[in-house]
């Protein structure tokens, strides 16, 4: 969900014109994404830090070795995926609104940081390069089955995905308020040099516009590689 004007931090944006408090608009978010039906959902790392602030403080060694793959709890019928590249989210739970979470951590991650999160039924993946995401979801979908997921930002890991060509579809819910800020996030905040396009060769098919309640309208494309 974004403002009009595509920024993501929903504390900055205007207030529903109807007075309506702006949560029950979160609501309606929430219920959109839930009707995806998804194996599960995602954020990046900032967007998790929001969840879980603290941070892990490691004193052991780094693993240095990828493949390493844990499987924690697996109460839910979806699991909430996050990729930390520090290894230092510290998980006081080993779920996140109701669904398991699955953390995807690079070599750099210590011994007593994968016994912390096997304590607390975290599950986890190491893997040799985080930022590979094509690899990354090759072993999501061969340890968990998760063959879907419904990506819910931030900006950065909108634009990594977006930069990688792993964007089947695009629901964007539009919220009824306005930023304005220039460097406000917006949803795609690809990490790279001026004179990248990250968007090259991928081209958008609306499928469809819906009007929800309070001024919500969400607006689902289907992503087409036209490049080959």
């Amino acid at each position: 969900m974004s403002s009009v004007d595509g920024r993501l931090l929903p504390g900055r944006w205007t207030t529903p014109f109807d007075g309506t408090n702006p949560s029950e608009l979160f609501k309606e978010y929430a219920a959109i994404g839930k009707s995806l039906v998804t194996d599960a959902w995602m954020f990046g790392k900032a967007t998790t830090r929001e969840a879980f602030p603290y941070k892990f403080m490691p004193k052991g060694q780094p693993v240095g070795e990828s493949g390493k793959v844990f499987v924690g709890n697996r109460t839910s019928s979806r699991l909430f995926i996050t990729i930390d590249p520090d290894a230092d989210i510290f998980f006081t739970s080993d779920s996140l609104r109701g669904d398991n979470i699955l953390t995807i951590l690079g070599m750099n991650v210590t011994t007593d940081y994968l016994v912390a999160l096997e304590e607390k039924g975290v599950s986890y993946i190491v893997v040799d390069d985080v930022h590979n995401l094509r690899n990354v979801f090759t072993l999501v979908k061969r340890y968990f089955n998760v063959k879907t997921i419904s990506l819910q930002g931030g900006g950065i890991i909108d634009g990594a995905m977006l930069a990688q060509g792993l964007i089947n579809e695009l629901s964007l819910v539009i919220y009824p308020g306005i930023d304005g800020l220039t460097t406000a996030p917006s949803i795609f905040e690809y990490l790279g040099h001026s004179e990248e396009r990250p968007a090259e060769g991928q081209a958008l098919e609306l499928l469809s516009v819906e009007q929800k309640h309070h001024g919500i309208v969400w607006l689902r494309y289907k992503f087409h590689n036209i490049s080959e």
